[in-house]
């Protein structure tokens, strides 16, 4: 009965510590990790709080509102991500929805920094 008392938390440490070292990832050497969660917030800078548009503008109001959907888009993305191709694909979205806000700056005039 003893070795039920030592064999019982050793078994224990290691269910918990199984799934653990499971999901440990390896270093992303490429950086798209990190190359996708800065575009995602580059493009959350620009489309959080939307510039105001002057009414009738329906293309530069289709515009913004194309970028929110690939903010929301990269950021679904971005949180299930685990591989390179998942980063590099919200990356993508995340670059789309720059060009489109972009655009709409240009529409209305104002700077956009990158």
């Amino acid at each position: 009965m003893t070795w039920l008392w030592l064999v019982g938390p050793l078994v224990l440490g290691a269910g918990a510590l199984v799934p653990v070292l499971l999901r440990r990832r390896r270093p992303d050497p490429g950086g798209t990790e990190v190359r996708a969660r800065a575009a995602c917030l580059r493009l959350a800078h620009h489309v959080e709080v939307p510039p105001p548009v002057p009414p009738g503008d329906d293309h530069t109001t289709t515009l913004l509102r194309r970028a929110t959907e690939r903010w929301h888009s990269a950021g679904a993305v971005l949180a299930d991500a685990t591989t390179a191709e998942e980063f590099r694909l919200a990356e993508r979205i995340a670059t789309e929805g720059l060009a489109h806000t972009r655009d709409a700056y240009a529409r209305l005039g104002l700077p956009f920094a990158e």
